[in-house]
């Protein structure tokens, strides 16, 4: 009788309680996508010769918190929609299409550059 009415206060409270759904994850660079022209290849770290569709040059933003939507490219690689930057993020898993997200821009240098917030 105990246990099921600690269960039960337990779930109640639970039920009332807010939780935050936000995740922030470090973001590791800033890019600016160039879309290549015609036959342009690269040259992987894993030796192989591929068809090159975007070079991601290393770019610097202005820093500041920032609304922007996303959409996921690759692993930990996003792009900053309607624009021509992208980010890349560490250990994050996010399946983002078009997702609003807060991006906070710390720095330009250093080991993180700032951080999204999905």
């Amino acid at each position: 009788m105990k246990i099921v009415f600690i269960l039960g206060l337990l779930c109640i409270t639970m039920g009332f309680k807010n939780f935050d759904q936000s995740t922030e994850y470090d973001v590791k660079q800033f890019y600016e996508g160039v879309d290549s022209e015609g036959d342009t290849k690269v040259l992987t770290s894993g030796g192989n010769l591929e068809d090159a569709e975007v070079i991601l040059v290393p770019a610097k933003l202005d820093e500041g918190k920032f609304k922007v939507t996303l959409t996921r490219k690759a692993s930990n690689l996003y792009k900053i929609d309607d624009t021509k930057f992208y980010l890349e993020t560490r250990y994050c898993h996010e399946y983002a299409t078009g997702e609003e997200v807060i991006l906070i821009v710390e720095s330009n240098y250093g080991y993180n550059k700032g951080k999204v917030i999905f």
